[in-house]
């Protein structure tokens, strides 16, 4: 029997299909030993193509997609123009640990592909990171040794570098022993911008805050310094001098010793970053409240200072005359010269450690009439006369005081008929107004 060739392939191809349907295609699997026995893992197929060999296991999957989408943030962000190492840090350190997870759950698995491009990014983002954390320790001596307030003032230069200074505070100027030099500012400084120009556009707002800040304090620290030696110190030496300085020239002496001193503190603070114009300033200005020192001492020293002393004191006491007279008595006038001459203003006179009485010149009367003094329930205690005295002192000198006559009330409207004397300190006068 003769079978054509369409039959022939009708029924091959009916037999094979019959064949086929017969066989059940699987997945590629692979039996790895977890230690208590052996499991069979199903292969996928990783959608980054980084990995092969790879399972289908929901925690792999996942953990290898986030190692993936962690390497992709690192190249984008090295990619920027200025680096943000903490988002780098963190995305090292949960990349690692992803793949961690990945060689645990699929220890097959090959990642070569994956570590052709993570292994350039970790070895650089470790070596950046090593730097990062130098420059956030750098940042800190920064800011703590050298944080400083704008608040700027033009204190007494007098206080300059002492406990009472409140002015221009340059590089933690809390106290003396906290004071930093501008080498040392000048050395962290430059080991920060050393450390800083390692990594890619790093720049932190406070810090430089911090340096600013300083920059400004260092030029007011200059503005400072000119104006102790120029415009502050023609109001505190200069004018001062030249009101006091003839009478009282020890005083503007021991003001100029200690400007001298604020001045030479300033030139000494190796806080501040004295300009030229400063220094020289300073210099000057120390050169100029020298000489007017040294002017003042020769002022004191040549006796020209005792001759302006004596007529300045002979022109005071020429003006001091006796009180007019309101009426005349003669017995309490005797009286009171008396008391003057006597034993008891003697000793009042040394226990003041004035000179005794050479003779009494004159005597005026002030009150008419007894004045009556009363206590605190306007009853009488005494009633006095008031007289004035003038005398030649031992000493050369003249002087006139004021004389009291007291009478004690002795009740009933009557007083004591012998009077007690006193008298109130001496004030000294020209020798030519005793009898005036």
């Amino acid at each position: 029997m003769n079978i054509s060739k369409i039959t022939l392939i009708g029924l091959f191809s009916l037999s094979f299909f019959s064949l086929n349907a017969q066989i059940k295609i699987q997945k590629p699997s692979l039996k790895i030993n977890t230690g208590s026995g052996t499991q069979e893992i199903n292969f996928g197929k990783d959608p980054s193509g980084l990995f092969t060999m790879v399972s289908d296991d929901p925690s792999a999957v996942s953990h290898r997609r986030i190692a993936v989408e962690n390497l992709e943030k690192l190249e984008t962000e090295y990619k920027n123009a200025s680096v943000n190492y903490e988002v780098i840090s963190k995305l090292i350190k949960e990349t690692e640990r992803e793949l961690g997870y990945v060689k645990q759950l699929e220890p097959k698995a090959k990642s070569e592909k994956y570590y052709e491009r993570y292994t350039p990014i970790k070895e650089k983002s470790d070596k950046d990171l090593a730097v990062y954390d130098q420059v956030l320790k750098s940042e800190d001596q920064l800011r703590n040794d050298f944080k400083t307030s704008l608040d700027y003032k033009a204190p007494s230069v007098e206080s300059y570098g002492t406990d009472n200074y409140s002015g221009v505070k340059c590089y933690c100027r809390y106290n003396n022993s906290s004071t930093k030099s501008h080498a040392d500012y000048l050395t962290s400084k430059a080991e920060y911008e050393k450390l800083t120009a390692q990594l890619i556009g790093y720049k932190d707002s406070e810090t430089q805050t911090v340096m600013n800040n300083l920059e400004t304090c260092l030029k007011n620290g200059n503005k400072y310094a000119i104006w102790a030696s120029k415009e502050n110190l023609t109001k505190e030496i200069t004018e001062y001098n030249t009101k006091s300085g003839a009478s009282e020239p020890s005083k503007v002496i021991t003001r100029c010793e200690k400007y001298i001193a604020g001045l030479r503190n300033i030139e000494a603070d190796k806080s501040l970053d004295l300009s030229a114009e400063a220094k020289t300033a300073l210099t000057e200005g120390i050169k100029n409240v020298t000489k007017t020192k040294t002017d003042l001492e020769t002022y004191i020293s040549s006796g020209a200072f005792k001759k302006y002393e004596a007529k300045i004191h002979a022109d005071k006491i020429a003006k001091v005359f006796l009180p007019k007279a309101v009426t005349v008595n003669a017995k309490l006038e005797e009286g009171a010269k008396a008391y003057i001459k006597g034993t008891e203003f003697a000793d009042y006179l040394k226990g003041r450690g004035d000179g005794a009485v050479a003779s009494t010149v004159k005597a005026v009367t002030l009150t008419k009439e007894q004045i009556v003094v009363k206590n605190d329930f306007d009853l009488p205690k005494y009633q006095y006369h008031e007289i004035w005295v003038s005398y030649k002192g031992a000493d050369g000198k003249c002087y006139m005081t004021a004389v009291y006559a007291s009478y004690t009330y002795k009740g009933g409207g009557t007083y004591a008929t012998v009077p007690t004397w006193g008298a109130d300190a001496p004030e000294e006068m020209s020798c030519l107004n005793v009898s005036k």
